[in-house]
């Protein structure tokens, strides 16, 4: 015979009954009033309380600053003593050795750690490493070397390109300059001549017999100079000077036009025919402020223009 048991009821109808029960409705609300006015009551202590405790955490707080501006200014007469100075240098000395040492001996507990490598590793092996490394020391050197002489035949190629580049400068050059020639010096054996040009005349120093011209031109004599000064109005017309050129040899003499600058149009005139009886000549300007004329022995410097 099967007996069927019946299960316990659920909680939840339980609970659903109750609610559902008035009674059980008034209990409720009531244990909702008394956990909210218990909450107010433990917030309202804990405000209280904090209101309590401000001034002394202020107070505790401008103790901890006093103490601590005390301490600080101790400090501060500490480090501006010298003994405090020197200490903070041993310190700082020390704090290096101790890491130069601690240095040395991880570099030395490296070496050691290579050299055990080494020592356990097999001799074969270790050759065959050390032929690798050989092998590649090698083919760097080889690759170095080729880069080198790669270098070495651009330089070649770079400096025949400059020496082509220089002879085009060169011919182009050439081609823009002008060769020019300059009188050579030499001796000669002509007479030099010298005519003064001033006051628009022509004032020859010597006569066609090699005499002095005393009429034309006031000479004064001193030792080792004589001072030609022209006379104004006299001398010898440009157009009239034909004739006295005629009677010079262009073979013999070498005429010098002792220009004033007054006096150029009668120069162009003289020179013109001197040159139409093939006589050579020079010429050497002046300006009325240079003074008379002096020749020397000795020469002369010329003033600065």
């Amino acid at each position: 015979m099967n007996l069927r048991r019946k299960a316990p009821p659920d909680s939840l109808y339980l609970l659903l009954d109750t609610l559902c029960n008035a009674f059980g409705g008034i209990i409720l609300l009531a244990v909702l009033v008394v956990l909210l006015t218990s909450k107010e009551k433990s917030q309202s202590a804990g405000s209280t309380d904090s209101a309590e405790m401000l001034p002394r955490r202020l107070a505790l707080a401008q103790t901890n600053l006093q103490q601590s501006l005390q301490l600080s200014g101790e400090l501060h007469a500490k480090a501006g003593d010298a003994r405090w100075q020197q200490q903070m240098a041993l310190l700082s000395t020390r704090n290096e050795l101790q890491d130069a040492l601690q240095q040395t001996r991880d570099t030395a507990a490296q070496d050691r750690g290579e050299l055990d490598t080494a020592g356990a590793a097999d001799p074969a092996e270790r050759l065959k490493f050390l032929n690798a490394e050989l092998a590649t020391a090698q083919a760097g050197k080889l690759a170095a070397q080729n880069r080198l002489a790669a270098a070495s035949q651009n330089l070649v190629r770079l400096k025949q390109r400059q020496a082509d580049l220089q002879a085009q400068v060169t011919t182009q050059l050439d081609a823009l300059q002008r060769p020019l020639r300059l009188p050579r010096e030499h001796e000669t054996g002509k007479r030099v001549l010298y005519i003064i040009v001033r006051y628009s005349r022509i004032y020859p120093c010597h006569n066609l017999d090699s005499s002095r011209d005393e009429t034309d031109i006031h000479w004064t004599t001193t030792p080792g100079e004589d001072t030609a000064e022209p006379i104004p109005g006299q001398g010898l017309d440009p157009e009239a000077a034909a004739s006295y050129f005629g009677g010079l040899s262009n073979e013999d003499v070498y005429l010098v036009f002792l220009t004033f600058e007054d006096s150029f149009p009668a120069f162009l005139s003289a020179k013109q025919s001197a040159v139409s009886r093939g006589i050579a000549y020079g010429w050497e300007p002046f300006r009325p402020e240079d003074g008379p004329i002096i020749f020397s022995t000795s020469g002369h410097i010329p003033k600065p223009q």
